[in-house]
């Protein structure tokens, strides 16, 4: 079963059933894993049980110092998430947070947990902002760290460049901050659940069409905070949005499956692990004047029942004027909700394509996503030219998701058929927090699962 909803798929399938009349013309909260620590490690896994005696008078060493060295490194390759209030739990971006945390930061680097990279290298075309780190990087973090981390002198630092490589969001202020003024406190609407999904109505006063260039999402509480999905929803739907912030007295209104209105378009999403997202200058996702912001937020309570939460966005728009030419893109999904996974079945499969699409698609990137069963996804196309990979997540992490941008935008010839096959391990020894198995199906829930994958393309003429 597709997401026939969206009104790009279901374009494409009347275009398809008109080109076949016609013969067809042509017209896309993390928590980091466990890592194996040297035997050396202090009483607390984190260093040596002599550094202070190592780090006292390292004046004179010719080995690698943290100013010289570890400091430009940790910025290309890890302080994009390893800052204060950033996603990760633990800020490494001062000598006092990386040196408290240097055999565990080594042991990382050396079983290839972080920096966190799920995409298959074998997979697709070459992808942006991709995190790595080089054997090179980490031989020289293990030599710091094995003389006893060395600081050097804060004058030995170089001025900090960022990797082309590297994640980096550097946009100032932004056009518009989507808030919605209050800390709110999740209430799953259901006995003995854990999951609240709370819709909240923004009106950006927009009196003119604006396009979507990047998006920062500053998740308030990640131990509540599951997901986010940020939508526009056109001015005539305003009549609905206020019938369905008036069916109980809290805040928003509960918003299990989406926005509950008449075809919403998706502007950005948030998961653990993701980072800005940030399209090429001159794309953008167009939000329409007059619309309404509807952001769905899903809040899991398993962690904190008492938390509150008031996430932020930060949008960045298109800069317009009369000789600019905007690329608008759209983000369409294809999900195989039919979904069903056997109690106990540690390979469980689920595929779904897509309809045949009659016509060319420029893609600009996928997002993939499932939950805390899922064990790889693969995102593919079948088109003009032969079958196309585009992701494949050969072990999925739900902690670290995100939307993968191509470094050049993938043409895809028609006809084109997108394909998504997920993997599911339900055993016995995968259930979090060690509930026994059980059937699971496609569903909202953290319990629940997923097979689904977001396509970030160019609007074609038309749709």
């Amino acid at each position: 079963m597709t997401i026939w909803h969206n009104p790009l798929w279901r374009a494409a399938a009347v275009a398809l059933l008109l080109s076949a009349a016609s013969c067809g013309t042509e017209s896309p909260e993390a928590e980091d894993a466990d890592v194996v620590l040297g035997d050396d490690a202090g009483e607390d896994g984190t260093g040596d049980a002599d550094t202070d005696a190592h780090s006292e008078d390292d004046a004179g060493l010719s080995g690698p110092t943290y100013y010289a060295h570890i400091r430009p490194m940790m910025a290309a390759r890890c302080n994009e998430c390893h800052v204060e209030d950033a996603i990760a739990p633990m800020a490494l971006d001062t000598y006092e947070g990386i040196k408290e945390m240097g055999r565990l930061a080594l042991g990382a680097m050396e079983t290839g947990v972080m920096p966190p990279w799920p995409p298959s290298e074998e997979c697709g075309p070459p992808l942006k902002n991709r995190r790595h780190i080089s054997e090179e990087e980490i031989a020289l973090f293990r030599e710091w760290v094995e003389a006893g981390y060395p600081e050097g002198e804060s004058g030995d630092a170089p001025e900090l460049e960022g990797d082309e490589n590297a994640p980096v969001f550097e946009r100032g202020t932004p056009d518009l901050t989507l808030d919605w003024g209050f800390e709110y406190t999740p209430e799953p609407p259901l006995a003995e659940a854990v999951d609240d999904y709370r819709c909240f109505v923004i009106d950006p006063e927009l009196h003119e069409d604006q396009f979507l260039n990047a998006v920062r999402t500053r998740p308030g509480n990640t131990r509540v905070v599951h997901h986010a999905l940020v939508y526009s929803v056109s001015e005539d739907q305003a009549a609905r949005l206020a019938q369905l912030e008036a069916e109980d007295e809290r805040p928003g209104y509960t918003c299990f499956g989406g926005p509950r209105t008449s075809d919403p378009w998706l502007l950005s999403g948030w998961v653990p692990g993701t980072m800005p997202l940030e399209f090429e200058e001159g794309h953008g996702v167009r939000i329409e004047a007059g619309s309404k912001i509807v952001v769905q937020m899903h809040y899991n309570t398993v962690n904190d029942t008492e938390g509150s939460d008031r996430s932020l966005f930060d949008l960045y728009f298109v800069d317009q004027d009369e000789t600019s030419r905007v690329t608008e893109l759209v983000i369409i999904p294809l999900a195989e909700l039919g979904l069903q996974i056997e109690a106990g079945d540690p390979d469980a499969v689920a595929v779904e394509e897509g309809p045949e699409i009659p016509i060319s698609l420029t893609l600009h990137g996928v997002a993939p996503h499932m939950h805390l069963l899922g064990k790889s996804i693969n995102v593919t196309a079948q088109t003009g030219t032969g079958e196309v990979c585009l992701m494949d997540i050969p072990a999925w992490d739900f902690n670290w998701q995100g939307f993968y941008l191509y470094e050049e935008p993938q043409v895809l010839r028609y006809p084109v058929t997108p394909r998504l096959e997920c993997r599911y391990d339900n055993s016995p020894a995968n259930q979090p927090d060690g509930r026994p198995p059980q059937e699971v199906r496609w569903g909202e829930g953290t319990y629940d699962e997923m097979c689904l994958n977001y396509f970030i393309v160019e609007r074609p003429p038309g749709f």
